[in-house]
């Protein structure tokens, strides 16, 4: 267990702040890296942009953001340390975390320091249940729950089908996915054929997928995440599945699709955060955000942004809005502010946010389908985007979370 170090909040030391510091924590070395990179980048974009402005707009005139970046080396213990350094260092928010668990640990430390969080990742479902959050933590995506629940909604509604096998990590992640799964299989006339599931980091998966293949589900729902993603869905193509069901991971990043072998990723269902490319999408406005920021993304990092690139740019976003609004650095005013606000604009468009501290968006998440390679364009076009989820009802019922 971590032990909890009672820090004084530093974060309004000044009555009138020159800058804003925040925080960016996240694995820039470890298992995640890759993504992690993405967040770095989205936050750094951000804040230039912010900046190119003259800075967030407080009574007592322009402040400038300043971006104090650490890496928690996907560590628990060295995540936890570098968070303190941060608040040493006079941070007055903080973005970035890929691993629940180091988020999960970085929100009780937030409910002594009382440093605005916003984690670009999806957090445990544990931490939003009442009394968990800490006052000042926002979530912009969701829980595992939600994902799940989304995987259901996409396979029966949008694909039409209903006979599903699930494969699964062996872990908080896999069993909060499968909850909300099976939650949305039963609202809308889905079968579980079966499930299976298998650690973090596991190399061979052939009894699995020989079991899915077995029993001829219409879908095979793949939660794996990351490197686990791109072996188990390789496999499966390798063994055949695809050829009689169709490959839908719960959740992927481009950074993780391009690493999937073509003949694999043609044809294979996911959902992302967010899709650069959102050609003939039928909400102009969202389709011109996404090409100013697209465009932006390739002017500064020579790439389209990647989901998690995403989640860490609508975070900056959300929290600079919550500062403006609320007029202060204080956490409970931010707080206050985000909570009362019935739209705060972000890239994907406007949102607000439950009592439990979880977005609310229109457009949530959206069902993408692989491209083959006489389809792409360029080495980041992986992907055609088919539809979209959103709003409350994809999210657990706050009875569930003990509302």
């Amino acid at each position: 267990m971590i032990s909890l170090l009672v820090i004084p909040c530093v974060s309004n030391a000044a009555d009138n702040p020159k800058v804003f510091k925040l925080g960016f924590l996240s694995s820039l070395s470890g298992t995640f890296a890759a993504v992690a990179d993405t967040q770095r980048k989205g936050v750094l974009l951000a804040v230039e942009q912010i900046n190119a402005k003259g800075g967030l707009n407080m009574p007592w005139g322009k402040v400038k953001i300043e971006v104090i970046v650490k890496d928690d080396e996907a560590k628990l213990d060295v995540g936890v340390r570098r968070f303190r350094e941060l608040v040493a260092e006079g941070i007055n928010g903080l973005t970035g975390t890929i691993y629940a668990p180091l988020a999960a640990a970085i929100n009780e430390e937030c409910k002594i320091s009382a440093i605005p969080f916003f984690p670009s990742g999806i957090m445990a479902f544990d931490s939003f249940k009442k009394g968990n959050l800490a006052d000042s933590t926002f979530s912009v995506a969701f829980t595992p729950w939600t994902v799940g629940y989304i995987g259901g909604e996409a396979i029966t509604k949008s694909l039409k089908k209903k006979k599903v096998y699930h494969l699964s990590r062996s872990d908080a992640w896999g069993k909060f996915v499968h909850q909300g799964l099976v939650y949305s299989l039963k609202q809308n006339g889905g079968e579980l054929l079966g499930f299976a599931e298998s650690p973090m980091g596991t190399i061979e998966y052939t009894s699995l997928i020989n079991k899915a293949k077995s029993l001829k589900p219409e879908v095979v729902y793949n939660d794996f995440f990351g490197g686990d993603a791109i072996a188990s869905i390789k496999q499966s193509q390798e063994l055949g599945l695809n050829k009689t069901s169709i490959i839908f991971n719960a959740w992927t990043t481009n950074v993780v699709a391009m690493g999937i072998p073509e003949n694999a990723l043609s044809g294979m269902y996911a959902i992302e955060y967010y899709y650069y490319n959102l050609e003939g999408f039928p909400d102009k406005e969202l389709v011109k955000k996404a090409k100013e920021y697209t465009d932006a993304n390739m002017k500064k990092w020579g790439e389209p942004p990647d989901p998690y690139g995403t989640f860490a740019y609508i975070a900056t976003e959300v929290l600079s809005q919550g500062v403006v609004l609320a007029r202060s650095f204080n956490p409970g005013d931010i707080s206050k502010a985000i909570l009362g606000s019935k739209s705060i604009d972000t890239v994907r468009g406007p949102v607000h946010f439950r009592k439990d501290h979880v977005m609310v968006a229109k457009y949530a998440a959206f069902l993408v389908k692989g491209k083959s390679e006489k389809e792409k364009k360029s080495k980041w076009d992986v992907f055609k985007v088919e539809g979209y989820y959103g709003g409350e009802g994809i999210l657990p019922p706050l009875s569930l979370l003990g509302y």
